[in-house]
């Protein structure tokens, strides 16, 4: 016997409220997908140095009519999440809902970003401000020069291109200009210590000529107590069809913060004579 309308309306009808309820059991709604939990904050932290001259130390050294003042640079702790991208299968309700908006096709990838809430310290190394104030009647020309870096009594190796900007300056008569030179990595500096700030055969003096009449020696000697900072990040996790593109240039962002983790930290290598 054929069914009546009346009973074929209500087999669609039950058909429909049990998609709609399977639909709400697995998603927030037909087609997409529950959004996770939010999760609480984390606690994050990093180490900042504080440095400052030693009492017997004056930032600001004269030899002759050449005066060099070296400063350390301001630190601060500034966020840096860490990102990890993978590509990843769609699951049952992620697929509902990609083809609710329809096949993104093969110029997209479904991945999953997870976002991990980082800080570290800006600048994460050794750095000093360098004036040169010449008050000679010559050219000043830091050309000859040699930097020396002591922390706890232990000479850092540093390489030519850390102190390049002093060996290269040339500073007019009566004028000055400012340089930095720079140290090993803060992660090779975790405990109290003293900086020793070294620089060589710096020219005081030239005749008439330009022959050199005078060198001399600049030290200057810090504290160093590294200090820990502290925050809260959030941490994330995002499944999403993005284009092949972005893809591309996230896993670049993801593939160079591996790098900057994996290059290896200077460390102290012989005692300073």
């Amino acid at each position: 016997m054929k069914p009546t309308v009346r009973q074929t309306t209500h087999v669609f009808i039950s058909i429909g409220l049990t998609a709609i309820t399977g639909c709400a059991t697995m998603n927030n709604g037909c087609g997409t997908p529950k959004p996770p939990p939010p999760t609480p904050p984390l606690t994050i932290s990093c180490i900042v140095p504080n440095i400052a001259p030693l009492p017997q130390t004056q930032p600001s050294q004269t030899n002759g009519d050449l005066v060099i003042t070296i400063t350390p640079v301001l630190y601060k702790a500034v966020h840096a999440d860490k990102l990890s991208i993978t590509p990843v299968e769609p699951n049952l309700g992620e697929g509902i809902g990609a083809l609710g908006m329809g096949n993104p096709g093969p110029g997209y990838v479904f991945v999953q970003e997870t976002v991990t809430p980082q800080l570290k310290p800006q600048p994460d190394r050794l750095q000093f401000a360098v004036r040169i104030n010449n008050q000679m009647s010559r050219v000043f020309r830091g050309q000859g020069a040699v930097v020396q870096i002591n922390v706890g009594g232990k000479l850092m190796p540093i390489l030519g291109k850390d102190y390049a900007d002093f060996v290269n300056s040339i500073v007019p008569p009566r004028n000055e200009t400012e340089v930095m030179i720079y140290g090993p990595s803060l992660d090779a500096m975790r405990e109290m210590t003293t900086i020793g700030i070294f620089l060589y055969d710096v020219v005081i003096k030239e005749d008439a000529v330009g022959n050199v009449i005078a060198k001399k020696n600049y030290e200057w000697y810090f504290s160093y107590e590294p200090k820990t900072v502290q925050d809260t990040g959030q941490a994330s996790t995002k499944r999403h069809w993005i284009t092949v593109a972005e893809y591309s240039q996230k896993l670049r962002t993801q593939q160079f913060q591996q790098i900057q983790r994996s290059i290896p930290q200077p460390l102290p290598t012989s005692s300073a004579q």
